[in-house]
């Protein structure tokens, strides 16, 4: 239970952390401070969970189309291992035996320098890896953010009419501020990609009616 419960707290933060990231890199693409539409922490996991499952699903994509590389990596680490574990001369079992041959002093020597030059090169190794693990859910949810916000300008730069995703128009006393696509929203701003300045604006919620731009489409059992 003490594992799972660690692992569970793990997976949160790591989701949290993620989420944040991403909707952080996707505001900071369009110029908008992350700040003035905050994520409540349902949402920021949310976030997180799909930022995980969009780069766990391009790492896969990566993979399989570098797979020549993969497996010449897989082949020259077994070729290594075998010839480091080689039972002639120049393997390694052959310098222990010899080794062991040698007087008490000199195989404790060889165990403390052994030992010495391993903790010194681990160590740095160890520091290394653990701040790249810290940071990686942060660079992986960025990225995550970075190329949602890409894919959405590719798609708003067809227009309202040609866009899989539909504008919308804010009116205020009856009056158009603007046309566009929403990109995020809160209890008291929305965001869109103004279509007609080509900018992403921030506008207050007050008083400001949303207007879908298209109708919705009819369920299949409705279809004429």
């Amino acid at each position: 239970m003490g594992v799972l419960t660690a692992f569970v707290g793990l997976g949160t933060v790591t989701l949290h952390v993620m989420g944040m990231a991403s909707h952080r890199a996707y505001m900071q693409f369009w110029g908008i401070d992350s700040g003035v539409l905050p994520k409540t922490t349902d949402q920021v996991l949310i976030s997180g969970y799909y930022a995980l499952v969009n780069q766990s699903a391009m790492g896969f994509l990566k993979i399989l189309a570098n797979i020549g590389l993969w497996t010449v990596a897989a082949v020259g680490l077994a070729v290594y291992l075998f010839i480091l574990q080689s039972p002639w001369d120049g393997g390694i079992g052959s310098v222990l035996n010899r080794l062991a041959k040698r007087p008490i002093w000199v195989q404790r020597l060889a165990r403390y320098v052994v030992g010495a030059l391993m903790a010194a090169a681990i160590l740095p190794i160890l520091l290394v890896s653990f701040v790249a693990v810290m940071n990686l859910p942060d660079a992986l949810g960025g990225a995550s953010g970075k190329a949602h916000a890409e894919r959405e300008a590719r798609d708003f730069k067809q227009g309202c009419e040609k866009s899989k995703q539909p504008c919308v128009e804010l009116k205020k006393s009856g009056e158009s501020i603007g046309t566009g696509f929403v990109l995020d929203g809160s209890p008291d701003h929305i965001a869109i990609f103004d279509a007609e300045l080509q900018r992403a604006r921030v506008i207050p919620r007050e008083a400001v009616e949303l207007i879908a731009g298209r109708a919705p489409m009819p369920l299949a059992s409705e279809a004429p």
